[in-house]
Order: C-alpha cells, then sequence, then structure tokens
C-alpha cells in the first residue's frame, strides 16, 4: 500500500471511529443510563448523569482531529516532524483525560448503586492507559525521528 492508499485507509477509520462514537455518544450511553437510572430507582441522576457521560466525548473528538492532522501530515510526506509528535503528545493527554474521567465515574456509580459496572470500568481504563502509553511512545519516537531528518538535512 502506497502513502496515499494509507492515508485514505486511516482517515476512512478516522471517519469510522467518529461516527461509532457519535452513535454510542448520543444513542446508546443515553439510553443505557436512562435505564440504569430506572434499574436503581435512581431517576434524579439521569440527566447529570447523561450530561457527565457527553463531557468525556471532548477528548475524543479532539484526538480524532489529532490524528486526522497525522494523516494530512504523512499525505504530505511529512511523517516525522516536529507537529506529529506535539499531536501524539496531545491524544496522550487526551487518552489520559478520559481514562482519569472514566475512573471517577466508575467510582462513582459504584459508590451510589453497588453496581458491578466498575468491572467493565477498569476495563476501559486499562485500555485507555494503553492508548496513552503508546501514543506518548510513539510521540517520542517521531521527535527523534525528526532530529535525525533534520540531522540528516543540514548534512546534505
Amino acid at each position: 500500500m502506497g502513502r496515499v492508499g494509507l492515508v485514505r485507509t486511516l482517515k476512512g477509520v478516522i471517519i469510522f471511529l467518529a461516527v461509532m462514537a457519535a452513535v454510542c455518544y448520543l444513542v446508546i450511553f443515553p439510553q443505557r443510563v436512562q435505564e440504569a437510572g430506572g434499574m436503581y430507582d435512581m431517576e434524579w441522576i439521569v440527566t447529570p448523569g447523561i450530561a457527565a457521560v457527553s463531557l468525556s466525548a471532548i477528548p475524543v473528538a479532539i484526538a480524532l482531529a489529532l490524528f486526522w492532522r497525522i494523516c494530512t501530515e504523512i499525505g504530505r510526506d511529512n511523517s516525522f516532524c516536529r507537529r506529529n509528535a506535539r499531536w501524539l503528545s496531545g491524544i496522550g493527554f487526551c487518552a489520559l483525560l478520559d481514562t482519569g474521567y472514566c475512573a471517577v465515574g466508575t467510582v462513582t456509580i459504584e459508590l451510589l448503586v453497588g453496581s458491578p459496572i466498575w468491572i467493565l470500568g477498569m476495563g476501559v481504563c486499562m485500555v485507555g492507559l494503553a492508548i496513552a502509553l503508546a501514543a506518548f511512545l510513539l510521540s517520542h519516537l517521531v521527535l527523534k525521528a525528526a532530529e535525525l531528518k533534520d540531522e540528516n538535512d543540514l548534512t546534505i
């Protein structure tokens, strides 16, 4: 697969992820919060719960936008640049922020209703930490590659 094909594939995946996130945040999550509110006889928490879950969409949207920008740079044949390293760090920070938010939400739900949802929440937190770790590692490697590229450009 060439560079153009890779960029198209990556951007297609970003669009797919954005659509899936929109379905989750607009349909599935609000419905699950309403069901949980009714199941645990806590209707008073439905609206704040939906608002709290909706806030976690912000880091996800920012991370997808940063990933789109990285793909655009790859399309320009500028994969190893300082901007991509910064944007990868931004994705890592978004993942950490969302992971922390998820952990707080999981603990809050456990304290309020004693639901076994904490098992799923901890799994989501582990995935978020893995994404953050990968993004920070890739950021470091891209930065090192950009520095080597700059040195090489000066040598020639």
